[in-house]
């Protein structure tokens, strides 16, 4: 399925949401390896400012980052050498107590939420007219709600689970318990605004992105 950016419920929802005091938002979505992160970088090439969620948990887990303490106070043994966070560590115990999702995104969700407002509060400073943001966790933490369009990053499942299998530290015991936690990929499609297929050409994939971003970037429905 590929509804495209001329898809007109994501221009008319990003003109009926669109706030005078803050860019207009665009939020990326979809299931790991699906191509988020490439089709968020081709707006930053176009200058869009650009906020990647997982980058800023990466920053959280480091060390001196904001999530550290709390995670170690709740498990001290997850530490690395630097003092920080050793996702390693972290994602056995996740494998070997899945419920512990749960707690985890207690303490780091809220932490990700402030970044996301103060890129946002950047944004606006520098009166950029759309701002966009990579949020792979989008609808499950109810993130969408503060978007005006919703835009899907989506791949056949074994083209996903190739690129994903090409990351260091790739786990695919941990990508099922992490898949188990979203919503079906039937139900995103539903609630995006637009659908971009990374499995065409990079060239048409960014044409789609350039049409989109020159449509809400210009505050214009072309």
């Amino acid at each position: 399925m590929n509804k495209g950016t001329d898809n007109k419920e994501a221009e008319s929802r990003g003109s009926d949401n669109k706030k005078a005091d803050r860019p207009r938002t665009l939020a990326i979505t979809g299931l790991p390896g699906a191509g988020k992160s490439t089709i968020a970088a081709m707006f930053g090439e176009l200058g869009a400012p650009v906020f990647d969620a997982d980058a800023v948990v990466r920053q959280l887990y480091g060390p001196g980052g904001a999530a550290v303490d709390a995670l170690l106070r709740r498990w001290p043994d997850v530490v690395d050498e630097q003092g920080g966070i050793s996702t390693g560590k972290l994602r056995a115990r996740l494998l070997a107590n899945p419920a512990m999702f749960d707690e985890l995104e207690r303490i780091v969700h809220p932490l990700v939420a402030e970044a996301r407002a103060k890129f946002l509060r950047d944004a606006a400073g520098q009166g950029a007219p759309l701002a966009v943001l990579e949020i792979p966790l989008l609808f499950e933490t109810g993130a969408d709600a503060e978007m005006d369009i919703i835009l899907l990053a989506d791949a056949p499942q074994d083209v996903r689970l190739q690129r994903l299998r090409q990351r260091p530290g790739f786990d695919e015991r941990l990508l099922h318990l992490m898949q188990e936690r979203q919503l079906p990929l039937d139900e995103k499609r539903r609630r995006a605004d637009a659908v971009i297929g990374t499995t065409a050409p990079l060239s048409e994939v960014r044409e789609q992105v350039r049409r989109l971003h020159a449509r809400l970037g210009s505050g214009l429905n072309k």
